[in-house]
């Protein structure tokens, strides 16, 4: 429920930020300081060596990574990555990503919009993608230049073409896989059409010969709300369509949104209603965490004296 508050504080706290650049005109940049409060509100900013002020969540456990919980859906901008956690509206569409030695994964804010922003693989039967680094930009043909030593193997998550339509959970996808890695080619293709960023990347129309849904439509398991059991889940379709938070791009005064799922007009209609008629909970307001989450190595040197303690409890040797 804290979790679910948080979410619901950061997206409109975010929305009330984003919208006092709506005016701006066309062609015309928004400073990134937009995002220090909502942001504020989920995580720390933390000034890091070769990237200045960053921004990484708080309570996130020791192996959460960025665009590994949510789904992919087909829009005519491309890939775009869909998330209901608090802090999607912004780091997935803005900025880039960066694994820090220290902090784990930190955000870097920009302010070009794009419905993703990462590298992808495929090759034998798998698809994979990584958080594009800071320093990544376009050339002069409009197509975005990485350095391939600037995405080392660990960057990379991969899951089998035929679950790259079910929702996204980092527990069950592919990491750090040298062998993939060498059995797949680098297939990126971002590029600008009319100053408005596309994310091509894998084919849609081969992907979806085996997966398992239609791509431009949300997951059947995502129209059911969470309520704190199972594993984490995706944004429901309500959440994905209706309410996310509108973005800002420097060619419109419109914001980006990806493309409504194309089904039966009737079967959206009751489903809508459906959603509708379910009762409402009045959200309680909670106050925002103020602690800062400790540093990797911390983390890891607490798990070691955990272990410990457990032996010890047990009789067994706990020693070196």
């Amino acid at each position: 429920m804290k979790i679910r508050l948080l979410s619901v504080l950061c997206a409109v706290v975010g929305l009330s930020s984003l919208a006092v650049n709506k005016s701006i005109a066309a062609n015309v940049s928004f400073s990134v300081s937009v995002f220090d409060a909502p942001l504020g509100q989920c995580g720390s900013w933390v000034d890091r060596p070769g990237y200045g002020r960053c921004w990484h969540p708080a309570y996130v456990s020791s192996d959460w990574r960025p665009y590994c919980e949510g789904y992919w859906l087909w829009t005519d901008g491309g890939w775009y990555w869909v998330s209901d956690e608090q802090w999607a509206w912004a780091t997935y569409h803005y900025g880039r990503w960066v694994d820090d030695p220290y902090y784990g994964w930190v955000w870097t804010p920009d302010t070009e919009w794009a419905p993703s922003w990462v590298s992808w693989r495929q090759g034998d039967e798998y698809v994979g993608w990584a958080p594009l680094p800071p320093g990544s930009s376009f050339g002069p043909d409009g197509y975005l230049v990485v350095r391939e030593g600037a995405l080392p193997p660990r960057a990379f998550v991969f899951v089998e073409v035929g679950h790259f339509g079910e929702p996204i959970h980092r527990r069950a996808v592919i990491v750090n896989n040298v062998t993939i890695i060498n059995k797949t080619v680098n297939i990126t293709r971002i590029t600008r059409v009319n100053n408005v960023v596309v994310n091509n990347g894998p084919k849609v129309r081969e992907i979806e010969k085996v997966s398992s849904r239609k791509l431009t439509d949300p997951p059947s398991r995502v129209a059911v709300e969470r309520r704190g059991e199972g594993p984490h889940q995706p944004a429901n379709e309500e959440k994905a369509t209706k309410h996310e938070p509108e973005t800002i791009r420097e060619d419109s005064h419109t914001p980006r949104q990806p493309a409504e799922p194309k089904g039966e007009p009737g079967k959206k209609e009751s489903e809508q209603q459906r959603i509708e008629s379910q009762p409402t909970e009045k959200p309680r307001v909670a106050s925002p965490p103020t602690e800062k989450q400790p540093p990797r190595e911390k983390r890891d040197e607490s798990r070691k004296e955990e272990g410990k303690d457990e032996k010890e409890k047990k009789g067994e040797p706990g020693g070196n």
